[in-house]
């Protein structure tokens, strides 16, 4: 396999991390928050996801500009 654009190969990579780390410490958030109140309750541990959410979207927009940039610049115009 080869990799003909190197930018979003790496792009794609941080957003799956991003997405992973997301997971993991949702999962422990909510594990540590159940046991400081000693009961279960639905509290801001289950908004980490939209945070890992907006993270990946603000990642994308900037290499999408990016994109739209070096389109224009090859073509001349500015």
């Amino acid at each position: 396999m080869k990799i003909s654009n190197k930018k979003k190969f790496i792009v794609r990579v941080i957003e799956i991390a991003i997405i992973i780390a997301t997971i993991i410490l949702t999962i422990l958030a909510i594990n540590y928050a159940n046991k400081i109140r000693g009961y279960q309750a639905y509290g801001g541990e289950y908004l980490i996801p939209i945070i890992g959410l907006l993270i990946v979207m603000v990642i994308e927009d900037i290499y999408q500009e990016s994109e739209k940039k070096r389109k224009k610049a090859k073509h001349g115009k500015k």
